[in-house]
């Protein structure tokens, strides 16, 4: 697995995006808090998520287009840098003003300016790999990047965590600019192999529009037997399972157990640490991992570990456990369920690298991007309307009834497999 860290632009790719990404789960983190913290209201929290999302979803079939016809290190660069001078001026203006309304104006322009760059900026960074890794090499790649999301969810929460009460949400604004900057000046250094750039940019740049661009990209996801339907049943899971750290577990330490946010830490990063354990298993496998077996293991691990988790937040709202009985059930569940999940997502992201022809990449992973969060900023304003209005245990239940579509999906689509079986 060191053999990716002998290449240089590996290497570069790597450490830019966790620098920047970390920096962004402490940032991500803290926010959450605040919000909670300062207004009381589940609906605004979740709201502030939510418009994140429905930017990154609408800005998404003009990103995938411009990762075909730009450069895609220069892409990495340039949000980075605009990214980390938009949090940096964030951190001025709170620091300057004092009321509830002026803190939640800077927070939600803020977090509209990071998803308008955030989206073009993910695409680029996915479709980036196979340019700087040879495909033999992909999968530990694609691994590996698993391994930073683990690792900077860890690290960013732990940070936010215990950091929170001693920094303020003004310093934390101030860390997170500090750490995109350092990450667009990392990635300067990325040189990509010229033929492939150039091939890529050449027929992409031959299309007639913008318009017609993504339209070849939904025309692709639609023609590939079984995409679409894998694709749908990404949509509906990300529907109900986005909510559970985003929104439930802040409002269960924050409002409804009132404990500290070291508290809340704890639990996301046994996740992170499931996360980077599965990461290492599939970097470990490698070649030998069977794709539509991955998948369907840790479809079923996932769906049984989202249920038992839930069974024991109810438990713990109706005060049937203490909270160290709590604690004691919920950090392994997470931390298995964290694990099953990249079982789930990585064979797949490999898979699909390999499978989608070149030059449609960023179309096509800007299209699936759109399909597959469509969902996630209305999950994240219904969870928040639920929790403030009705119930945790509607919410829970809710999501449970609605995993099943995607099972079924997945497990007993004739399409869905042969699609899975060609990926491996």
């Amino acid at each position: 697995m060191l053999k990716l860290f002998k290449n240089k632009n590996f290497t570069l790719l790597y450490a830019g995006n966790l620098v920047s990404q970390m920096g962004g789960v402490f940032y991500n983190f803290a926010v959450s808090w605040y919000i909670l913290s300062l207004t009381s209201s589940p609906f605004l929290a979740g709201s502030y998520i939510g418009l994140g999302g429905l930017v990154q979803l609408a800005g998404a079939p003009l990103a995938g287009v411009l990762v075909d016809r730009l450069d895609k290190v220069k892409i990495l660069v340039v949000t980075d840098f605009i990214r980390g001078f938009v949090v940096l001026i964030s951190a001025y203006l709170i620091y300057s003003f004092s009321t509830e309304g002026s803190h939640l104006l800077v927070l939600y322009t803020a977090t509209v300016l990071l998803a308008l760059n955030g989206t073009i900026f993910g695409p680029a960074a996915m479709a980036l790999r196979p340019l700087v890794v040879e495909e033999d090499d992909l999968a530990r790649a694609n691994a590996f990047f698993s391994f930073i999301q683990s690792i900077q969810i860890m690290a960013g929460i732990l940070a936010a965590g215990l950091l929170y009460g001693v920094l303020g949400i003004e310093r934390i604004f101030l860390v997170y600019g500090i750490c995109l900057i350092i990450s667009g000046f990392t990635e300067m250094f990325i040189k990509v192999n010229d033929e492939k750039e150039t091939s890529e940019t050449d027929e992409s740049n031959g299309k007639s529009s913008l318009f017609n661009d993504f339209k070849y990209g939904v025309q692709y996801v639609v023609k590939r037997p079984g995409l679409l339907n894998f694709m749908l049943a990404a949509l509906v899971l990300n529907f109900a399972y986005a909510p559970l750290m985003a929104n439930v577990f802040p409002y269960m330490f924050n409002l409804v157990l009132e404990k500290e946010p070291y508290h809340l830490s704890i639990v996301q990063i046994t996740a992170s640490a499931g996360m980077l354990v599965g990461g290492l298993v599939v970097a470990a496998l490698g070649k030998k991992l069977v794709v539509s077996r991955a998948i369907k293991q840790g479809l079923t691990c996932t769906g049984l570990g989202f249920i038992l988790t839930s069974i024991l937040l109810i438990s713990m709202a109706y005060e049937m456990l203490n909270f160290n009985q709590f604690m004691i059930l919920i950090l392994p569940m997470m931390f298995l369920t964290s694990l099953f999940s990249v079982l789930l997502n990585v064979p797949f992201n490999t898979g699909l690298l390999k499978t989608v022809d070149a030059h449609v990449r960023g179309r096509v992973l800007s299209f699936i991007n759109v399909l597959s969060q469509a969902f996630v900023p209305l999950s994240f304003l219904l969870a928040g309307l639920v929790l403030e209005y009705g119930s945790l245990t509607v919410l829970l239940m809710g999501s449970i009834t609605i995993i099943v579509i995607p099972y079924y999906i997945m497990m007993f689509s004739k399409k869905t497999n042969q699609l899975m079986a060609s990926m491996s």
